[in-house]
């Protein structure tokens, strides 16, 4: 589990990664909130941490980035004020800002049990509506209840880390996933040194009625729809 912590108190970030490392989580502190907007940019991570006050851009400019890349992502805001403007420019008018608003000083504790809630209420959220999910293209369906395939209405004959291997690319269809999450998900954390991915890819495109597949070199794998 990915955190990006974005805090210019230098003391208490290294207090908040220190706690939360410890719990096993993998944390990226950074103290600028214009370098915190670069690595934005291009990393992904499944909770921000965020302060309202940062030096150079704001942590309300940070929070429009997050929710434009991913709506889905956790953002909890850590803060030392209390102007209720701060509250409701961060909570968005749509409510489309942060999932928790926590006011400086706080028990790093609390802070583990506001994550933990919202990770479970996200990951609720998500299975109630892959439940419902079906993708279809051109002669394939693919139900995400299941990870059942069917080609021209015949259910094809998958193993279940190919069923999970196609599941992950057609969550992220026309997107490159990076091997490391990809391996995550098909081998269900499982504590193994070595993932035999390009073999499962090549088994799995083998069993599909066209070349939807393609690797991106030193990243990952997506799939297309032609």
């Amino acid at each position: 589990m990915k955190i990006l912590l974005v805090e210019d108190d230098k003391q208490l970030g290294r207090v908040l990664k220190k706690t939360l490392e410890a719990k096993g989580y993998e944390v990226h502190h950074i103290e600028d909130g214009e370098d915190a907007f670069n690595d934005i940019l291009i990393n992904e991570y499944d909770v921000y941490l965020l302060d309202i006050n940062l030096p150079k851009i704001d942590g309300i400019k940070l929070i429009k980035l997050i929710r434009h890349k991913n709506p889905k992502a956790i953002i909890i805001m850590i803060t030392a004020s209390a102007q209720i403007e701060d509250m409701e420019k961060a909570y968005g008018e749509n409510h489309d800002g942060c999932d928790e608003y926590i006011k400086k000083p706080f028990h790093s504790e609390e802070l583990l049990l506001r994550i933990n809630h919202w990770l479970k209420v996200k990951n609720d959220t998500c299975n109630n509506n892959e439940e419902k999910e079906k993708i279809t293209i051109d002669n394939m369906e693919f139900y995400f209840d299941t990870l059942d395939l069917y080609i021209d209405g015949v259910l094809a004959d998958l193993r279940k880390k190919e069923k999970r291997l196609l599941a992950i690319l057609l969550k992220n269809i026309g997107k490159t996933v990076k091997k490391d999450e990809i391996v995550k998900y098909v081998w269900e954390n499982a504590n193994r040194k070595e993932y035999p991915l390009r073999q499962l890819v090549s088994e799995l495109k083998n069993k599909l009625p066209g070349d939807y597949i393609t690797s991106v070199v030193g990243i990952g794998y997506r799939f297309d729809k032609k």
